[in-house]
């Protein structure tokens, strides 16, 4: 879904007033770009940010495993696949990829990657890839143990909640032409 970078800037900076107008525009262009290589709508992107990390981009979640805009759990992300102890002894390789993950562009490029996995979980596993499934998906909620696939939860519908909010304030600024 195509929106105007004004409009995802603005939408970061209704989220979090205190990023810079420099790392909005930053944020908003990687989100844009991302979001229309995986076809998601970068508000949507925005929302999930801003409860992840509350747009901190050198976050990281207190038991080690979660990294940077998007919380990106990093033992799943490339070199750390291959580490056997990627919190306590990360490979350099590892330690690295991390390092990546705070990078902005790079942790929304992986978010977005992470976005058409799940889609693509959730259309195997229950045969709908509609956004609430996809989120829980990506916020975790599967278990393969309780065959539990896509099932979204309070966090879920609180995110959604929160990017119908940006919606409509985006639309009574004028910066969308639809409140939808």
């Amino acid at each position: 879904m195509l929106r105007t970078i004004p409009a995802i800037v603005m939408a970061i900076q209704l989220s979090q007033p205190r990023v810079t107008p420099e790392d909005a525009e930053r944020f908003a262009l990687a989100l844009q770009e991302q979001a229309q290589v995986h076809d998601f709508d970068p508000l949507m992107g925005v929302s999930m940010i801003f409860h992840e990390s509350s747009f901190n981009p050198r976050a990281v979640s207190s038991n080690g495993e979660d990294w940077g805009l998007a919380q990106i759990r990093a033992r799943h992300i490339g070199d750390c696949k291959k580490s056997k102890n990627p919190i306590r002894r990360p490979t350099p390789e590892c330690q690295a990829q991390k390092e990546r993950l705070l990078e902005p562009e790079e942790n929304i490029r992986v978010m977005a990657e992470l976005i058409t996995y799940h889609r693509n979980v959730c259309r195997k596993k229950v045969g709908n890839q509609g956004v609430p499934r996809w989120l829980a998906s990506y916020q975790g909620r599967n278990s393969i143990r309780e065959q539990r696939w896509c099932a979204p939860a309070p966090a879920t519908w609180k995110i959604i909640a929160f990017r119908d909010r940006l919606v409509r304030k985006l639309y009574k600024l004028g910066l969308l032409t639809s409140p939808t």
